[in-house]
């Protein structure tokens, strides 16, 4: 997605919100500060209407052939949009428009990224799509999108540990191994729960816990560790937020969960005292940053997570 996209101007944007005037303000002295449901349900769907507008309305079909097809920082992040609006309130203009930019994406995505992941790579495009073609009913075009998922699964190096080298490929939630899980874990939440077997999934699981283990063999006190470009990143982008969030949606054994539960309480153990956030890294002494990437924010939906699934394990 060209950088150089214009976004709406200010009037424009103060015409859009023009709705909010409509409301009544809430009282500040009064014991329950918090707003209508359907308040933020228009806001949200104001929002999506502009990013809709600056990311594919306006760009014509010759831009389109250069988009960034990611979720993360490209066009099939406003397709994620179109359909988390259709999941709230049904529209089917919503579906139809998540399938027509995913259809695009997928024309490009084997050009733009090597990568496999949901937010990053090819697997983003196919899962979305899977679930999209669903949602329409178009039985056939699911079926393509799952065969090139499944294509995707294929990638040697998603099962090696690091015992046999890792063939190069990270285990974060943004570039690695941790993502393509994340794209598994959507097929298989919205098309049913064996779409993708566990004898597919469950070696690239394997594959991350044993990354994480030799990654901490030189610290006694937590079991899992893993390294991005050198660094060991602790939030959810690149780091273990996001690694031990994916891995704690999965039938883990006793050990395994040992060693998520055991790097939770490492992590909690270790975060700034005054504050209660978390370091963006291993050994930062820089209390910065508090963001899904890096920091509390990232740290508490996993934490989170773990919460949720703590009864049963």
């Amino acid at each position: 997605m060209s950088s150089a996209v214009k976004l709406p101007s200010q009037e424009s944007h103060d015409e859009s919100n023009e709705w909010l005037d409509s409301f009544e303000k809430p009282d500040p002295t009064a014991a329950n500060l918090s707003l209508p449901t359907e308040t933020f349900l228009k806001a949200a769907m104001s929002l999506k209407d502009q990013v809709v507008e600056a990311t594919w309305k306006r760009g014509g079909e010759g831009w389109r052939k250069g988009i960034d097809p990611t979720v993360h920082t490209g066009l099939l992040g406003t397709a994620f949009a179109c359909l988390r609006s259709y999941e709230s309130t049904g529209r089917q203009q919503d579906l139809l428009l998540c399938a027509e930019i995913v259809d695009s994406c997928a024309m490009t995505t084997r050009e733009f990224t090597r990568h496999v992941t949901f937010l990053c790579g090819s697997g983003g495009v196919y899962a979305l799509g899977a679930v999209v073609a669903n949602h329409i009913g178009d039985y056939q075009r699911r079926d393509m999108y799952l065969d090139l998922f499944l294509e995707v699964a294929q990638e040697r190096a998603l099962p090696v540990g690091p015992e046999e080298g890792g063939f190069g490929m990270s285990y974060d939630l943004l570039y690695g191994r941790a993502g393509f899980l994340w794209a598994a874990l959507f097929i298989n939440k919205h098309l049913g729960e064996q779409t993708l077997p566990n004898d597919l999934i469950m070696p690239v699981v394997n594959a991350v816990l044993a990354g994480g283990r030799a990654g901490a063999s030189d610290n006694t006190t937590c079991p899992l560790m893993y390294r991005w470009h050198g660094t060991r990143y602790w939030g959810a982008a690149h780091g273990l937020a996001g690694i031990l969030q994916v891995l704690l949606h999965f039938p883990l054994s006793e050990e395994d969960s040992e060693d998520v539960k055991g790097t939770l309480r490492y992590m909690r153990s270790n975060r700034f005292p005054h504050s209660g956030n978390y370091p963006s890294f291993e050994g930062n002494p820089r209390d910065k940053l508090v963001q899904w990437s890096h920091g509390a924010t990232g740290v508490a939906i996993t934490l989170c997570k773990a919460s949720q699934v703590s009864t049963s394990r």
